[in-house]
């Protein structure tokens, strides 16, 4: 049972309650709750099922935060060990009883502490972070006041309890392929955002989320991708698609090359790669054939490339500026399940000619950075939708096919004019195949061919 704030009430005074704590055939557990202590409610429910969703074998856990020690029971059901813990000395002897109660003593530590405190640490070794991280801003000298301990245990810090835990991760005792989950409140935006992760090179993918009356609550996990594993950087090659080709197909595999001498695009197509230009492939596992269509996975890894740098796409490989003039372009190869499925993303450096059409770089979206600086930028915004993560669940063709219209979509609000085959039409959406919807005088057609459609800016 759950309230409806996640707030506790303020006032002084109270006494324990009892209650059950259960997600979806996992318990129910008699969990005691004293006062000024986090009662399990409905974000503590929704952490607790985007938890069941990770799949793969079992390790090491920390949970920060742990209150009343609901999700450190529920974690010890799954299969984990879990070192937990709490700034509040209440909700460690309180979760102490109710591991306890539980039957987990054996599997579930509980110690006072947190970030920032003297003497915390991060187990070596630990597979999994979990924290329902604290959003609250300091109140104000006018509103009821928390209890302290209450304060010191929901309340955010100035530059985020996010990023305090992003210093303490962002080392090499835990486990390369660590995932942290964290429960942000992301509407209205908390001090502790997504971004920071993001900024450091940490993949991130949602694992759920909802509305609780004016908020957005989301379950997000972050990881590093390819388990902390550098590409493979070479000086000069005739083609990273070519090269990927004999990787041995496993974990998440990158080769970037400084110099290619022959590129191509779609089709066969050459790609001429430009000094100081930015050449990449990606090899996906051969599954994920299995799962999208080559078009589909073209335009996604499309969409979340104009994301991370800020330019446009043209559908349905081309990355681009508002005024049409492209930067770069997404290339897709693979023939069978069993292959791993390359991507290939060429970018220039800066604008100017080349054979006679003018171009753009990636300095007028991210200023003067170096390819292998781009590279960085792009590969957990990669990672995030296609690597397969051992605890993470794989991306959903739906999301997908959202990820690649928004893009599309935005590109498009610039002013863009769309002809197929002679007539002015409207994109309406993209198919799971990743081809392009489009209506006129209330027919919907399917372009599956570049060719077939004149795309122009509004200049």
């Amino acid at each position: 049972m759950y309230e409806e704030h996640r707030r506790p009430p303020p006032g002084a005074g109270g006494k324990s309650t009892s209650s059950k704590f259960g997600i979806e055939g996992a318990g129910p557990w008699e969990i005691t709750v004293p006062y000024t202590v986090y009662p399990p409610r409905e974000d503590t429910a929704l952490l607790g099922r985007a938890l069941l969703r990770l799949s793969g074998s079992c390790g090491r856990a920390t949970e920060i935060g742990c209150g009343s020690g609901a999700l450190s029971i529920l974690l010890a059901s799954m299969g984990w060990k879990v070192a937990a813990c709490d700034v509040n000395p209440f909700a460690v002897a309180a979760a102490r009883g109710n591991v306890e109660k539980a039957g987990f003593t054996d599997v579930v530590s509980i110690d006072e502490g947190g970030p920032g405190e003297p003497g915390w640490e991060l187990q070596e070794g630990v597979n999994l972070v979990v924290w329902n991280l604290p959003y609250l801003d300091p109140l104000e000298h006018d509103e009821v006041s928390l209890e302290p301990i209450e304060e010191a245990s929901m309340s955010d810090l100035p530059g985020g309890w996010s990023d305090k835990l992003l210093d303490v991760v962002d080392n090499d005792l835990i486990d390369p392929s660590c995932l942290v989950v964290l429960l942000h409140r992301t509407d209205p935006s908390s001090r502790s955002k997504p971004d920071s992760w993001i900024r450091n090179g940490w993949s991130c993918r949602q694992l759920d989320s909802m509305r609780l009356a004016d908020e957005r609550l989301e379950v997000l996990c972050y990881w590093r991708p390819g388990a902390g594993e550098s590409a493979r950087v070479m000086a000069e090659c005739e083609s990273t698609m070519d090269e990927a080709k004999r990787l041995i197909n496993g974990g998440w595999q990158r080769v970037l090359s400084l110099s290619q001498t022959s590129g191509r695009g779609r089709r066969g197509n050459s790609w001429q790669t430009q000094e100081g230009g930015l050449a990449c492939t990606w090899v996906l596992s051969g599954g994920t054939l299995g799962r999208h269509s080559p078009g589909l996975i073209q335009t996604s890894v499309g969409a979340a490339v104009s994301d991370a740098l800020g330019c446009c796409v043209k559908w349905p490989n081309d990355l681009v500026t508002e005024d049409g003039r492209k930067l770069g372009g997404v290339l897709v190869e693979g023939n069978s399940e069993d292959d791993g499925i390359r991507v290939g993303i060429g970018l220039n450096k800066r604008g100017g000619v080349i054979d006679g059409t003018t171009v753009a770089g990636w300095d007028e979206f991210v200023g003067e950075k170096t390819a292998i600086e781009v590279f960085d930028i792009l590969d957990p915004a990669i990672s995030s939708h296609f690597e397969e993560h051992s605890l993470v669940p794989l991306v959903e063709e739906d999301e997908l096919v959202a990820l690649s219209w928004k893009s599309l979509a935005r590109s498009l609000s610039t002013g863009v004019v769309l002809r197929y085959k002679g007539s002015r039409v409207r994109a309406v959406g993209l198919s799971s195949e990743g081809h392009l919807l489009t209506e006129f005088d209330g027919l919907v057609a399917t372009i599956d061919d570049i060719n077939t459609l004149d795309w122009s800016p509004i200049t």
